[in-house]
């Protein structure tokens, strides 16, 4: 069953052109990685809150991608950028 990851991150400062360089250098990845459906990212008004938007076939699909960034130094570089810890929920669909 397929999963969706919210990722919320507080930036440091307003989202600057090095962030969009970053995520335009990097989200290929994520999109290409095994098990990715979908990825959106979305910024408040102010640019201090960006919003990770992510389809995954599963859970284990996600945190492989995690374990993955974690180990060749890409999500050191993404929290480079936030002032805390990015939030990340795991939502299963409703039968809504």
């Amino acid at each position: 069953m397929s999963v969706k990851v919210i990722i919320e991150c507080q930036l440091r400062e307003t989202k600057s052109a090095l962030l969009d360089s970053f995520l335009t250098e990097n989200v290929p990845t994520v999109k290409g990685f095994a098990g990715c459906q979908r990825v959106s990212i979305s910024f408040d008004k102010s640019k201090t809150t960006m919003l990770i938007d992510e389809d995954w076939q599963s859970v284990e699909h996600h945190k492989n991608y995690m374990q993955f960034i974690d180990g060749n130094g890409v999500m050191q570089s993404l929290t480079a950028f936030m002032s805390a810890p990015p939030r990340i929920l795991y939502l299963k669909p409703s039968e809504y």
